[in-house]
């Protein structure tokens, strides 16, 4: 008897540790995309910027577009070749887009090569879940871009959502000019199946590169 209690109090132990560490991995609330969140802080709504004001933006005329960072939650080595597929797609779909719209813009020329007086748009994009009722909008978790035991419910709920970040430099200094997060609180992440498919996320996508749009619009 003594022997089983011992058995049964180690491994409550060791489910205790396990729970205790899965919590703290889900507390991380940042993509690591930028340097530093804590500018970010005290916004409202489901955006944040911060920009520096002391830069003549009037004198940057083209825009040089890096290839869009995905950041799936899910570590290179454990995705699947379909995984990586769906993440490839992601990364061109939006890259092309910008150039696109970029290349319609009134205001700037796309450029193929980093040269003074050009913008560099550095950007990345993720799943977040997010939880409307809580009072400061930086609170969401994040979530695989996937479907797994553990975000299953929440796609299904419909809580999930686009996160996007987006940093504007001078591409030959790497001067930051304007770094950005923005939830796409209006496009839900509907499943047709057990599986993520681009189109899921299709939507959501369009949203974020309209929002792109109407960033260089200004």
């Amino acid at each position: 008897m003594k022997l089983q209690k011992i058995l049964s109090v180690a491994v409550f132990g060791v489910m205790f540790l396990m729970n205790g560490c899965a919590g703290k991995s889900v507390e991380a609330k940042n993509t690591g995309f930028f340097k530093d969140y804590e500018q970010f802080g005290n916004s409202a709504g489901l955006s944040a910027t911060k920009s520096s004001k002391d830069v003549d933006m009037s004198k940057y005329k083209t825009v040089f577009v890096s290839p869009v960072e995905v950041i799936s939650a899910i570590p290179q080595e454990q995705q699947t070749p379909l995984q990586k597929k769906l993440y490839k797609e992601i990364s061109d779909y939006l890259t092309d887009g910008y150039k696109k719209e970029i290349q319609k813009s009134a205001r700037y020329m796309l450029a193929e090569t980093k040269s003074p007086n050009t913008l560099k748009l550095e950007s990345a994009i993720s799943t977040v879940e997010v939880h409307f009722d809580d009072d400061k909008w930086n609170q969401f978790s994040p979530i695989a871009m996937d479907i797994t035991v553990t975000s299953y419910n929440s796609y299904a709920d419909e809580n999930v959502r686009i996160l996007g970040e987006k940093r504007i430099v001078d591409s030959v200094t790497q001067e930051v000019l304007f770094e950005s997060m923005d939830i796409i609180k209006d496009e839900k992440i509907s499943l047709n199946g057990d599986t993520l498919e681009f189109q899921n996320i299709k939507p959501a996508l369009d949203r974020w590169i309209e929002h792109i749009k109407n960033y260089f619009a200004k």
